[in-house]
């Protein structure tokens, strides 16, 4: 401080202070003084207020160095550097290309699905090849009704006479639904006691079916092909839970393109 600073100047110039005659000696100064240059004297005060770790603590400061690193790693993320680089129309053009491909990723898993015909089973109204579409959404305000075409999961009973576990579905039509009673006799179709009129198959069927009553919550399928289906008359009832969604319209090839036949 400036008051010990002055107490050690006035002990160094007294006459009795032993250092003072060595400094100066009894016939003046024995050592050379040299004065110290203006530019190199500082005071306590100055002293006091240097610390020459501030920048040290500047350096280690967690903050600034943590803004810093969360800075350059962006600066050397190479998809932000791609994304800087491209001009403002570019980006626009990617922005409305990913918002389309979210957009038909949630229209195909929520409401509409397309789908392609592997076999014969529901001949003539739909051919090998044949592309379709299947929408989800109407079961929710229309049940499931008779003569509905359906995209479905097999139930467990197909599984077990198949051997089959892969996750494949399987088109059909609707003929009776919960509370229906079903038999088919004289290669005809009836349901609860009504010949059923169905211009959509390809021949009668050459089977019989005993009386059944459909239980609650399932429905009974066959394939419009009569004689070349593998379905409800051989393993029983649909549960409705397993019903993908229903097939609506054909687009595929364009000359059969048009609303599902369900009259």
């Amino acid at each position: 401080s400036p008051r010990c600073h002055s107490q050690w100047r006035s002990t160094i110039n007294s006459n009795n202070n032993p250092l003072h005659h060595r400094i100066k000696g009894p016939n003046g100064p024995k050592f050379p003084l040299t004065p110290v240059p203006t530019k190199l004297k500082m005071s306590f005060d100055d002293l006091s207020q240097h610390n020459p770790n501030d920048k040290e603590s500047e350096k280690k400061d967690p903050a600034s160095s943590s803004v810093s690193t969360t800075a350059e790693k962006k600066n050397l993320n190479p998809i932000v550097k791609l994304w800087n680089s491209l001009s403002e129309s570019v980006k626009d053009d990617v922005k409305i290309t990913t918002l389309s491909i979210l957009i038909s990723i949630l229209i195909r898993v929520l409401i509409l699905e397309p789908r392609y015909i592997p076999s014969l089973s529901m001949y003539p109204t739909f051919d090998i090849g044949d592309q379709l579409l299947v929408e989800k959404v109407s079961h929710f305000t229309r049940p499931y009704q008779r003569k509905d075409v359906v995209i479905f999961d097999p139930p467990e009973t197909y599984r077990i006479l198949t051997g089959d576990q892969q996750k494949e579905t399987l088109i059909k039509r609707i003929v009776a639904v919960a509370g229906d009673k079903v038999e088919v006799k004289d290669r005809h179709l009836y349901v609860n006691d009504v010949l059923q009129v169905e211009n959509y198959i390809n021949e009668a069927p050459n089977y019989t079916l005993e009386p059944v009553v459909v239980p609650k919550g399932c429905v009974l399928v066959l394939g419009d092909n009569r004689n070349r289906s593998f379905d409800s008359h051989y393993w029983g009832f649909l549960p409705e839970e397993n019903i993908v969604g229903r097939a609506i319209v054909k687009y595929w090839p364009v000359w059969r393109a048009g609303l599902v036949e369900n009259q």
